[in-house]
């Protein structure tokens, strides 16, 4: 007996009131569900917004840094600010301003620090979103200039003796640093080291290229003991904090000879416009410079390289007549070790024989 049956069965054998009986398909839903609440959104809030501003790469960075200073002036697109949004760098003790009664939102704001000649001396630029009181932090740099900097530390990497060395354990008084190989700039070891900062000069906001040469210099001449590149990147109105480890490295030195069989010849007698240099490392199986190799004169040699890591390397050597290899050691590939914190001059050099292809 199916269900419907069996309960019509029972209406009539009860001694009660009216029995109702709802017919349904046994294969449709069975009740009513209503969809999921959605979500509201959080809430958002009014607030104040303060402006604490520094001048970047000065001193402290402070108001007192920058006596050519006469003002702050704040300009934020839709809003209309007390006084025209000009307000002196510091007051009661606060390189800073307090803004009042901002509706919850994104704002954009340019911040200009304006001389007694009323021109622009330095300028930041940026946004801040409101919800509830808020503090924004803008560090203002010179106009006309690059609009970002970095304060930038360097440490070296560990030995069997020290893990993290000092520069005096790792024998380095001075540190050559550029950005995007720009000059180099030599400082004091000591300064970017332990928790210490240098700052960048300012900069373009975005990724740079950067180099470090930790060097032991002394009255006969510098040595690179350790090296590292890598990339910077900076935003316009606010420093950033980067650190860098570098590398031990040694060096090597390298010139070759033209065989034609058993004939030495010129660059010119061969009809060699250059060479590609390129170190495969032994361990790892990496080339050094790529697939393409080192470009140089011909005529260049010795070449030397002082910011190789350790270890065991085949030297490969291409003479190139236009983009056609016409000389190389491809068949038999000197093994040449660097060592860590040996350089090597032009006096030891070590001669490649490159033969000539046919």
């Amino acid at each position: 007996m199916n269900a419907r049956i069996l309960l019509a069965f029972l209406c009539l054998t009860m001694a009660g009131s009216g029995c109702i009986i709802v017919d349904r398909d046994d294969d449709g839903p069975c009740c009513y569900t209503p969809p999921p609440e959605q979500p509201r959104p959080p809430p958002t809030y009014p607030g104040d917004v303060m402006f604490l501003w520094t001048f970047g790469n000065i001193g402290a960075g402070r108001c007192a840094d920058v006596p050519d200073v006469k003002s702050i002036r704040i300009s934020i697109p839709g809003e209309t600010l007390h006084n025209g949004g000009v307000y002196a760098c510091n007051t009661a003790g606060t390189d800073g301003i307090v803004l009042h009664d901002f509706l919850p939102r994104t704002y954009g704001y340019t911040l200009e620090a304006v001389g007694y000649d009323n021109k622009v001396l330095y300028r930041a630029s940026g946004d801040f979103t409101v919800n509830g009181d808020i503090r924004v932090n803008v560090n203002l740099t010179p106009q006309g200039g690059g609009s970002s900097f970095a304060y930038v530390s360097w440490s070296f990497e560990g030995n069997t003796n020290n893990s993290n060395p000092t520069c005096a354990q790792a024998g380095v008084n001075s540190v050559d640093v550029r950005i995007d190989n720009g000059e180099w700039t030599r400082l004091a070891c000591e300064d970017g080291i332990g928790g210490k900062q240098i700052s960048s000069p300012f900069l373009a906001p975005g990724t740079h290229s950067i180099e470090f040469v930790g060097m032991n210099v002394t009255s006969t001449g510098a040595t690179p003991y350790y090296y590292r590149s890598g990339t910077l990147t900076t935003q316009a109105g606010s420093p950033v904090s980067v650190s860098y480890t570098l590398w031990a490295v040694g060096g090597m030195s390298l010139r070759w000879e033209l065989l034609d069989g058993s004939v030495h010849k010129t660059c010119e007698q061969a009809g060699v416009t250059g060479v590609r240099i390129n170190m495969r490392d032994r361990v790892t199986g990496k080339l050094v410079y790529g697939e393409e190799g080192d470009a140089k004169a011909c005529t260049g040699a010795p070449i030397l390289y002082k910011y190789l890591r350790p270890g065991d390397y085949d030297v490969i050597i291409k003479g190139m007549s236009g983009s056609q290899v016409t000389y190389s050691n491809l068949n038999n590939p000197p093994v040449l070790t660097v060592k860590a914190f040996v350089q090597k001059g032009e006096a030891d050099s070590y001669t490649v024989n490159l033969q000539r292809h046919y």
